[in-house]
C-alpha cells in the first residue's frame, strides 16, 4: 500500500483519540450550547460537630434547715422551678405519698422534716409528676449516654448516689461537659461537678436510679 495511506490513517485515528479525551474528560456544555473546560477541585467533608458540653440554669436550693432529710424533695423542686411550676420545697414534701412499712417504692419512709426521713425512689413519683409536670421519665440504670442525651434534651434529672456519708442523698444533675456531670446539691445549697467514673461508683449503691419529666 502506498504510504501516504499509512499517514492519514495515522491522523484520522490521532484526531479521533482526541475528540474522545475531549468528549469524555474534558469539557462541560453550558445550556447555551458552548463548550468550556473546567477544574474540579476535591470537596472537603466537613463533619457536623456534636455539643461536648451542656449547662442548664438552675438556681441551687438548699434542704436546710426545713428538709433535713428531704434531699430528693429539694431536688424535685427545683426541677419544678426550672419548669415554671411556682412550689416550694415543703409544698412538694406536703403533696407527696408517705409509708410506714418502708416501701419507698410506693411513698417516702419516715419525716423529711427530721431526721428519721430516708428517701422515696422514682416509681413513687410518677403520679405527682403526671400531675405537676404532665409526664415521667424513668431513668433508673441508664448509661451515662442516656443521660447525657437527656441533658442534651435541657431536662433535668433527679439521680440517687451515696454522697456526704448518706447511704441515701438525691441531686439534680443540670449539665455535663467531657469528663463530668455538673449538679445541684440539696445538701450544700451549692453547684458542683463530678467525674463520670466517680458518678457511676457512687450511683451503684443505689441502683442507678435516676429521672425526670
Amino acid at each position: 500500500m502506498p504510504k501516504h495511506f499509512y499517514k492519514r490513517v495515522a491522523v484520522v485515528l490521532i484526531l479521533i483519540t482526541t475528540l474522545f479525551l475531549w468528549l469524555f474528560t474534558g469539557p462541560t456544555r453550558s445550556e447555551a450550547g458552548i463548550w468550556f473546560f473546567h477544574k474540579t477541585t476535591p470537596q472537603k467533608i466537613v463533619k457536623k460537630k456534636t455539643p461536648k458540653k451542656t449547662m442548664l440554669d438552675i438556681t441551687p436550693i438548699s434542704q436546710f434547715p426545713e428538709l433535713p432529710t428531704g434531699c430528693e424533695i429539694t431536688a424535685v423542686a427545683m426541677l419544678l422551678d426550672y419548669r415554671g411550676v411556682d412550689m416550694s420545697k415543703t409544698e412538694v414534701a406536703d403533696s407527696i405519698p408517705y409509708v410506714n412499712d418502708g416501701d419507698m417504692e410506693v411513698g417516702f419512709w419516715g419525716n423529711p422534716y427530721d431526721d428519721t426521713g430516708y428517701t422515696m425512689y422514682p416509681p413513687a413519683w410518677t403520679g405527682f409528676f403526671y400531675q405537676y409536670l404532665g409526664s415521667f421519665t424513668d431513668l433508673s440504670d441508664e448509661p451515662i449516654s442516656t443521660l447525657k442525651a437527656t441533658l442534651k434534651q435541657k431536662k433535668p434529672i433527679v439521680a440517687w448516689i451515696n454522697y456526704h456519708k448518706q447511704p441515701a442523698h438525691s441531686v439534680l444533675l443540670i449539665g455535663y461537659d467531657q469528663n463530668s456531670f455538673t449538679f445541684n446539691d440539696p445538701y450544700t445549697g451549692k453547684r458542683k461537678k463530678i467525674s463520670f467514673d466517680k458518678f457511676w461508683k457512687i450511683a451503684a449503691p443505689q441502683g442507678h436510679r435516676a429521672m425526670t419529666y
